[in-house]
């Protein structure tokens, strides 16, 4: 019998709520009616990615977008320039259908001139997508305008291959230090950020002249050098050259050219447009090199090691082309035998001599030998092979002697090696001055 009671209570209940909850769903339905409709969608853009431009570049991007409740009415696009305030209407596009099955999405490509303005302005580009309904959706990117054309200056340059005081002859190493950009800067902050920002250095190429001849590319160096990130901030390139064969009593004149990129053609639709170039020059002063100076006819020296001390005829001083006895001054002793241990010849300097031995090509340059390429090849060589120590001589090694860290070269070839029962015997062919 309660049960009874309580079914037609809760029967009771229920009836009286049905026209409550028939309400409630009424006013739901009103509440959440759709009022001036939704938004355009902007899909993933491929918008401008770089943070500098130059006045005049062309950026491609590509917009993607859908409509939702109105279809698309056309895209603005707009930009402001720093230091103004207000953004001024570059470009209005009228909407026409081109669905990317790919995209999955309607795409627009714009290709959009860089503007005028100061250098390090912040220029920021907004893509407006509006709907018929008048709803709107924004996308942008923003840059700093950066000098399109690089500087270049060029300083005397030095020789690596002889004293700066020296003639300059052929073969001889030059070095023309190359200012690129300079106060210039690759990044900036801000307008008032101190340098000129300028567009990266792509490369740095160098011509040569000689005489009457036509000029000619004798190089071509990625900047910065070493690295694969390239900028456009202010750097010095030390470019070493070598002065030509057969330029004697000619003018040489070396041309340096600095480029950077300037996309002033669409890269959208592909394929991309190539860029054009923006260059600087500079030209060194004319090199007019001499002749090489010739060395004195072959002397010939014998050095003779016996015993462990190596006695009195083990030594020889290539500055005046003697043997230095046993307790003469170390300071001459330029070069000499000091050991025959396992049937080996070591030589050494026992002063600040240092050698260079060739491992090819050395009875050729023993014979063509001028003061000027035995001090080149020296002072081109590895550090590592200018040593004081010569193991496991052998006849025909040819070696160039810097004596006594001074400018002052000879160059010997090892004729013969006699060995008796208590030493050795080596006799040389000297050149030298």
């Amino acid at each position: 019998m309660k049960s009874t009671i309580y079914l037609r209570r809760g029967a009771l209940l229920l009836a009286f709520a049905g026209p409550v909850l028939a309400g409630c769903e009424s006013e739901l339905d009103t509440f959440y009616n759709e009022v001036d409709g939704q938004f355009p969608t902007f899909v993933d853009n491929a918008l401008g990615t770089s943070t500098k431009y130059a006045t005049g570049e062309v950026v491609s991007f590509e917009l993607r977008f859908a409509q939702q409740t109105a279809p698309i009415k056309e895209i603005r696009i707009l930009q402001k320039i720093e230091p103004n305030r207000d953004s001024t209407l570059v470009q209005t596009i009228p909407y026409r259908a081109a669905f990317s099955r790919l995209r999955n999405a309607d795409t627009l490509v714009v290709n959009y001139t860089v503007p005028a303005g100061q250098n390090k302005a912040n220029v920021r580009v907004d893509a407006v997508v509006v709907s018929e309904n008048t709803q709107v959706k924004t996308r942008s990117f923003s840059f700093r305008l950066a000098e399109p054309v690089p500087t270049i200056t060029v300083d005397a340059p030095t020789n690596l291959t002889a004293p700066n005081n020296a003639s300059r002859v052929p073969g001889d190493v030059v070095r023309f230090p190359v200012k690129l950009n300079t106060g210039g800067i690759n990044t900036a902050t801000a307008l008032t950020t101190a340098g000129t920002l300028y567009k990266d250095i792509d490369s740095l190429i160098t011509y040569m002249r000689v005489g009457t001849g036509a000029e000619r590319r004798v190089a071509r160096q990625r900047v910065p050098v070493g690295t694969a990130a390239q900028s456009g901030a202010a750097t010095t390139v030390n470019v070493d050259l070598t002065l030509p064969a057969n330029s004697s009593g000619q003018d040489v004149v070396y041309r340096f050219e600095v480029k950077s990129r300037f996309q002033d053609k669409p890269t959208l639709p592909l394929p991309a447009g190539a860029p054009s170039i923006r260059s600087a020059t500079a030209t060194a002063a004319p090199i007019t090199p001499t002749t090489t100076t010739a060395l004195a006819a072959p002397r010939n020296a014998t050095l003779t090691y016996t015993g462990t001390t190596g006695g009195d005829q083990a030594a020889y001083d290539l500055t005046t082309f003697a043997t230095v006895a046993q307790p003469g001054a170390t300071a001459s002793k330029d070069v000499a035998i000091t050991s025959t241990a396992s049937n080996a010849v070591q030589l050494k300097a026992l002063n600040t001599t240092k050698f260079f031995r060739y491992t090819s090509g050395g009875a050729a340059a023993y014979t063509n030998a001028t003061l000027n390429s035995i001090r080149q090849t020296y002072q081109t060589a590895a550090a590592a092979n200018q040593v004081a120590q010569l193991d496991n001589v052998v006849v025909g090694d040819v070696v160039i002697a810097r004596l006594r860290n001074a400018d002052q070269y000879a160059i010997f070839t090892v004729t013969g090696i006699n060995r008796t029962a208590t030493g050795v015997t080596l006799t040389m062919d000297i050149k030298a001055l």
